[in-house]
């Protein structure tokens, strides 16, 4: 019967991008990750095989009744095996990198297989330099470029020491996939409760929007950013040599750089480090456009940016919260400086206007006509975005620290995703360690030299660096973890205490927050903690005095605020178990409001209320807290170990606040030290 099977609705962003998918402009979205040392392929079949369970969204597949008469909806796949996603590709060694990117673009072209959880893992063996490489392959509709990292959480480590397998792998034999009439019959009674959130959420946004308008410094933001708006389309854009007609043969191409250079260029100039690579881009095509002979008469590249409008509350509730803005960036100035200002002067006016809510409105009111119309309305979209911009172009910001498959090190991570119809190119910006990339994703049938414009971003960046008089950085080199002294780790722990979208590239605190100066270590050290006691007791934490004093020293703390300016993912809670011995009778409960640098309020809350009210929840015991807090022990490697559990939040969205995690272990110090 229809009442006998799980499923949910895909949301309004999600069913756009399922809708969208065709042979010619498959939906997906992944990355290329290179690994040394050679893993073995059976090993890592039986990792994923334990693991996967553990995100039940890539065990569903999609059901929607003929002829689009329901919303479609994911259902638990009961034809699931692992080996139908799982690969092994050998390359005749030792494989090049080059071969490795012919490749991937094979494997990265076509639609997935719409009968199957729209996954798959491509493992590449026998690259050079004793390396192996992953493909990772999924459809948009099941995740944007922050949620992805589920997976990658599943499967990477933050040590060389790999987890164990899961010790009882969970089996569930799921329920037939429904018929036609189940189908229909479900979405009756399921799809007015689903009608009324979309109405809901578009009453909220409203309700946004007109807060927004009521304010004077807001609504002159807004007014500017539709000004913008209406002048730079009042003459149609000219298409470029990038625009075209897709054919669905895809190839892949990565231009790498120091972070260390792409941070001190947005240091010194004021810019975000995505606005720096919104800059490379754009000269890039210049130089690519003169090179081949067609030099446009518009001067200027338009991309499209998505910006995650994610709420809180929402978080796994419609998957994809995607709304975008357009960047206009100069391609042919002479002087890469005053591009840069341009880029940066266009891209916070376009921020500030808050426009976001608009489009995000404008992306969720097809979900309220009927079913049958939405692959009519959602089949147009891709042309309305072919006629604002000539591509996309999005960020993903890595770990800022190494991180570990089966003990083997990830040494590059290149980024990939879908095309627009008619445009020949997409870019994804991926930080990951000391490194920053560039990947272009082309249409063969339009772009078919994509290498070249790999050079172009070279060439591009080069000048940008020369002109900005940041000297070559010779890239950061993180040593395996060894053991050390505790002195060399106290005060520099790498809690990390806060999930947020990844609305830029490599918007880690440490690129952001300049004026932080102390240092951490690499993730996964392992400390020797000395035998003496904690802190004395007059150190006593988690009481309504010390939230309270911890509220006003993280207020105070200007390098806090520095490093935690992208902060928008709501309330922390620290939850610490009974400890009779230290006078705490009953488990206890801190709840930290953070938002953009500062504490708004912070109090004491059962832990029950915490768990409900805080977006990350960390628990564990007295004797753990006060390593954490008085820096005896690097968090991170705490929650690795299970000494600190995460029972609310990714671990992997924490990885960009390391920093943000250091200066508030720093103002519990300060507690302490101040008595």
């Amino acid at each position: 019967m229809a009442s006998e099977y799980r499923s949910d609705f895909l949301g309004p962003v999600d069913s756009a991008f399922y809708y969208v998918d065709t042979p010619k402009t498959p939906m997906n979205l992944g990355a290329i990750t290179i690994f040394d040392g050679q893993i073995p392929f059976d090993d890592f079949f039986k990792f994923i095989d334990s693991r996967i369970y553990q995100a039940p969204i890539y065990l569903k597949r999609i059901v929607q009744a003929p002829l689009s008469l329901s919303e479609p909806r994911w259902v638990l796949d009961p034809d699931f095996q692992t080996n139908r996603h799982v690969y092994h590709h050998e390359m005749d060694t030792p494989g090049t990198l080059e071969q490795l990117r012919e490749f991937a673009g094979h494997i990265i072209s076509g639609m997935l297989d719409r009968e199957r959880p729209l996954w798959e893992i491509h493992m590449v063996s026998g690259l050079e330099n004793n390396q192996t490489a992953l493909v990772f392959k999924v459809h948009h509709c099941m995740v944007d470029g922050l949620s992805a990292v589920e997976l990658f959480t599943l499967l990477l480590d933050l040590t060389p020491d790999s987890s164990p397998l899961s010790p009882q792998k969970v089996f569930y034999v799921p329920p037939p996939v429904p018929n036609a009439l189940e189908i229909l019959a479900s979405n009756v009674t399921k799809e007015l409760p689903f009608k009324f959130s979309i109405l809901q959420r578009l009453g909220n946004q409203a309700l946004q929007l007109t807060s927004i308008l009521a304010d004077r410094e807001g609504r002159r933001k807004t007014f500017a950013g539709i000004a913008n708006l209406i002048s730079d389309n009042l003459n149609p854009i000219q298409k470029l040599l990038i625009n075209g007609t897709n054919t669905g043969r895809l190839t892949i191409a990565w231009a790498e750089f120091s972070l260390d250079e792409v941070r001190a260029i947005h240091t010194k100039h004021h810019a975000s480090i995505n606005e720096v690579m919104l800059t490379i881009l754009g000269m890039a095509l210049g130089l690519y456009l003169v090179k081949a002979g067609e030099k446009a008469n518009q001067d200027f590249l338009r991309v499209l940016a998505p910006v995650n409008v994610r709420a809180d509350e929402e978080k796994g509730a419609l998957g994809n919260r995607i709304a975008v803005l357009p960047i206009d960036i100069p391609m042919y100035l002479d002087d890469p400086l005053i591009c840069l200002q341009r880029v940066v002067h266009y891209s916070q006016t376009m921020k500030q206007s808050q426009l976001t809510h608009g489009v995000d409105m404008l992306l969720t009111l097809p979900s309220l006509v009927n079913n049958f119309a939405q692959p009519l309305i959602w089949g147009f979209a891709p042309q309305v975005f072919a006629f604002l911009a000539h591509t996309w172009c999005t960020n993903v910001a890595g770990p800022p620290t190494p991180i570990y498959l089966m003990g083997h090190k990830m040494l590059h991570s290149y980024g990939y995703f879908p095309l627009n119809a008619s445009m020949g190119m997409a870019t994804v910006i991926m930080s990951y360690d000391d490194k920053i990339s560039m990947s272009v994703v082309a249409d063969a049938g339009i772009i078919p030299d994509v290498l070249e414009i790999q050079r172009c971003l070279e060439r591009a960046y080069l000048a940008l660096r020369m002109a900005a008089q940041v000297p070559a950085h010779a890239p950061v080199k993180v040593d395996p973890p060894q053991e050390v002294k505790s002195e060399a780790v106290s005060g520099a722990p790498e809690a990390a205490v806060a999930a947020v979208p990844a609305k830029e590239a490599a918007s880690t605190p440490a690129a952001e927050g300049s004026s932080a100066t102390s240092a951490s270590p690499a993730v996964g050290v392992k400390e020797q903690v000395p035998e003496a006691a904690p802190k004395p007791d007059r150190f006593r934490i988690f009481t309504e005095e010390w939230v309270a004093a911890y509220q006003v020293a993280i207020n105070a703390s200007s390098a806090y605020q520095a490093a935690s300016t992208r902060w928008e993912a709501g309330a922390l809670a620290f939850i610490m178990r009974a400890s009779p011995e230290h006078q705490y009778l009953q488990d206890v409960a801190v709840w930290l409001d953070l938002h953009r640098g500062h504490c708004r309020a912070a109090c004491m809350l059962t832990p029950q209320e915490a768990r409900t009210r805080a977006s990350i929840v960390l628990e564990s015991d007295y004797g753990s807290w006060i390593k954490a807090m008085t820096g005896q022990a690097p968090p991170i490697s705490m929650i690795v170990r299970k000494q600190l559990a995460l029972t609310k939040g990714s671990l992997f969205s924490l990885l960009p606040f390391t920093q943000s995690a250091q200066e508030l272990v720093q103002c519990a110090q300060k507690i302490s030290e101040n008595g």
